[in-house]
């Protein structure tokens, strides 16, 4: 079964062409690579796919729908740069909070399993602005895969975390049924090159 399917993707920003007749199938199970240059499109890539940037042109289909779709929204989890937490909640908060937008309250137990797997206290009492980048992007991780999401779209999930951080991170998108990372650094499974607002087998 396709995961994602994207066809004659083109997305423009003004006169600026970053993504032009891209194509891309993601089969159900698979994790891939996405690499490229800085300023490639990958990011454009992973928010087109999420639903958070309309194509300029082509067609983009997500799990069988469209990722505008709030249905197929809730079976997405996005990592992004930005570890899209509410600074002034604890992490355990920010995970509950989370998990009831998602409609799946049951997910705040998983969230503070995977919590501690990470080396987060769910516990803990802080504000998530007293934080780290590091931890930050940790609790990030746990709340996009608390709701269990069908596919995840990473944005260099990697960033800011130590080796150790970084392999617990690997372990836990193993168990994500379909995963496209953006990343420059070396991960498993199929790898394409962004390049020329096209990809290509790296």
């Amino acid at each position: 079964m396709t995961a994602v399917e994207v066809r004659a993707l083109d997305r423009r920003f003004g006169s600026t062409r970053v993504l032009r007749s891209l194509e891309l199938d993601v089969y159900t199970g698979e994790h891939v690579t996405i690499t490229g240059a800085n300023g490639s499109g990958k990011t454009t890539l992973l928010r087109v796919l999420a639903g958070l940037l309309r194509p300029t042109g082509g067609d983009v289909r997500v799990l069988g729908g469209s990722s505008a779709d709030p249905d197929v929204r809730r079976r997405i989890g996005v990592v992004g740069h930005s570890p899209s937490l509410y600074a002034r909640m604890t992490a355990s908060e920010n995970i509950r909070f989370w998990a009831g937008m998602y409609g799946v309250p049951p997910a705040a137990v998983k969230g503070a399993e995977i919590l501690r797997a990470l080396g987060v206290d769910p516990a803990d009492r802080r504000p998530v602005a007293s934080y780290s980048q590091g931890m930050r992007q940790r609790v990030s991780l746990a709340r996009v895969l608390a709701p269990s999401p069908e596919l995840v779209l990473a944005d260099e999930p990697f960033a800011g975390l130590d080796d150790s951080g970084a392999g617990v991170v690997a372990t836990l998108l193993r168990d994500v049924p379909t995963v496209i990372i953006a990343t420059h650094g070396d991960t498993e499974g199929r790898r394409l090159v962004l390049r020329d607002g096209r990809l290509a087998a790296a």
